[in-house]
């Protein structure tokens, strides 16, 4: 081993489940291509206890930074010293630092994720759109917390547990602008949303849907899955793609994400390049 990788910077990609994640391939190319000393290795505590496990030995020293996803970017962000303030604001932290103290700073580079991802791939920008999100977690909070801050006419979140909800987001000026209702009420709606936001693990790994396939045939006029499959398209997006409808899944917003996440971590590359060499990983994964 040659002297300049004497000392490799460990990273772990939390998750449960986390097999499926392309995030290893992304990170791990970007350190190669731009020679840096480190490695992202995917692990899946398997639960709350667990994970907070793991964020001992992140304080410890063994590791340097977690990026984390379903169903621990809540946690992640309760953990963390402190918060950027879009992590605050969500409640949720996707990416965490440690610092050369042992405390724990924690981001959310989902909302700017999120934002460039509509953009790119689907063309639309928040501003005056009607927005339907399903669920309740930090992916769906950093969605509805990037549509809320730029000029979105509504938003309405779909719950299992809509009263648990409430209060929790849109504390602010932008809280006119939200509505969070059950699936039931959702499904007996008449309402068509210019957008469907896909914020749960369903599809993931299984064949289900968030929503009715009747109801999103008449409800909306594009789909954004923020999940992804490592073996093709969600079923969210297939459903979409049947009825002609504009539809994406997370692959997009997981560059972008990534992108800033790196960025965090301190990596001293524009974004444009980190995006151009996660692309070209994604072409072959």
């Amino acid at each position: 081993m040659s002297a300049k990788l004497k000392y490799l910077a460990k990273y772990l990609a939390v998750g449960t489940p986390i097999a499926h994640s392309l995030s290893p391939a992304l990170h791990n190319t970007v350190y190669e291509q731009l020679e840096l000393n480190r490695e992202l290795v995917a692990r899946d505590p398997g639960n709350t206890k667990d994970f907070a496990v793991l964020l001992q030995d992140l304080r410890a020293g063994q590791y340097q930074g977690f990026c984390v996803t379903i169903p621990y970017k809540l946690a992640a962000a309760h953990a963390c010293d402190d918060l950027s303030f879009i992590a605050q604001r969500t409640g949720a932290a996707n990416y965490i630092r440690r610092n050369s103290d042992g405390s724990l700073s924690g981001d959310n580079t989902d909302v700017v994720g999120f934002l460039n991802a509509l953009d790119m791939q689907l063309g639309l920008k928040p501003a005056g759109l009607n927005v339907c999100i399903c669920g309740s977690g930090g992916a769906a909070k950093a969605a509805c917390e990037a549509l809320l801050m730029h000029g979105v006419s509504q938003v309405t979140m779909v719950s299992r547990n809509p009263t648990a909800l409430i209060g929790a987001i849109g504390n602010d000026s932008g809280a006119h602008a939200l509505r969070i209702v059950s699936y039931d009420t959702l499904h007996q709606m008449d309402c068509r949303f210019d957008l469907l936001v896909n914020a749960t693990p369903l599809g993931m790994d299984n064949d289900l849907l968030p929503v009715r396939h009747d109801w999103m045939h008449s409800a909306t006029d594009a789909v954004f899955d923020i999940v992804y499959r490592r073996d093709g398209i969600t079923p969210l997006v297939a459903a979409a793609q049947r009825m002609e409808i504009p539809a994406i899944d997370g692959r997009a917003m997981l560059i972008e994400q990534a992108a800033y996440g790196m960025h965090f971590w301190g990596v001293d590359a524009d974004v444009a390049q980190l995006r151009s060499i996660m692309e070209a990983v994604l072409l072959f994964s």
